[in-house]
């Protein structure tokens, strides 16, 4: 018998760079059943790009259409980890096709955005996944922050850090742009 597990978790997601000096972006990743709780430990681990367990899992007939919308998310977030963007984009776009209200997934295709640099696209997506309540808010105000950071916007950049702090007030990536000055 498969469980089912409707929590959904934030992770930080290292290792995502457009150059050396790119900072990590916030990912929300989503748990199912069977494979797909082991594609959703690929996705919360920074150190994995295994994606066999979450194809595994989307292949699975028996999955619920909600844990294969919450698998597209966790193997795109892979994909985004691996820098395939077009295919975490493809995932994030197929979990949308499933519930276009997925907060989670248009916060994971603006972190593909803002991997290829394309921080408008980013920014939309940020505040699609705001306005569809998505459950980490801060996540979203804290990639928010980067794309203002990244276009050289100190003042919108800190007011994002500053948004995401107060919906998190121990949320330390924020904390810490701040203290910088960044």
């Amino acid at each position: 018998m498969k469980t089912h597990t409707k929590f959904v978790c934030v992770s930080m997601i290292s290792g995502l760079a457009l150059t050396a000096n790119a900072t990590a972006q916030m990912s929300v990743t989503t748990i199912g059943a069977t494979d797909a709780a082991a594609c959703y430990e690929n996705a919360n681990n920074a150190l994995s790009s295994d994606t066999a367990p979450c194809n595994k899992a989307i292949k699975d007939t028996g999955l619920t259409r909600r844990d294969q919308m919450k698998t597209y998310v966790n193997r795109g977030i892979i994909h985004n980890r691996n820098l395939d963007l077009e295919a975490a984009i493809d995932d994030f776009n197929a979990a949308l096709e499933i519930d276009d209200d997925l907060a989670e997934a248009y916060l994971n295709r603006g972190n593909s955005f803002f991997l290829a640099g394309r921080f408008g696209d980013a920014l939309t997506e940020y505040e699609t996944a705001l306005a569809n309540d998505i459950s980490k808010p801060w996540a979203a105000w804290y990639n928010i922050g980067l794309i203002h950071d990244a276009k050289k916007q100190p003042a919108k950049a800190r007011e994002a850090y500053e948004k995401a702090l107060a919906l998190k007030p121990d949320f330390v990536l924020a904390q810490q742009k701040l203290e910088r000055g960044e």
